[in-house]
């Protein structure tokens, strides 16, 4: 297998995989070079999450999903 068989790496942004990448693109350019959207995305809601609106949502969330969870008459009801 060879660097022929590759269109494109895709990987996080940590800073070992960052010289891994840059020495694989420097080596081979025609290559992509893709940043995981998904990792991207987990980090950006990570932060959404810690904000104080996104906190108070979520319990007032996990309020609701525990009250149909512990009651058989409301769980029904949304079937």
């Amino acid at each position: 297998m060879g660097p022929e068989k590759f269109a494109a790496v895709v990987t996080d942004a940590g800073s070992n995989v960052l010289l891994a990448r840059n020495n694989i693109f420097t080596i081979y350019p025609q290559i992509l070079n893709i940043r995981c959207i998904v990792h991207a995305i987990n980090l950006i809601s990570k932060d959404i999450c810690k904000t104080l609106f996104a906190n108070k949502m979520l319990r007032q969330c996990m309020v609701l999903v525990t009250f149909f969870k512990r009651s058989h008459l409301a769980g029904n009801i949304l079937i």
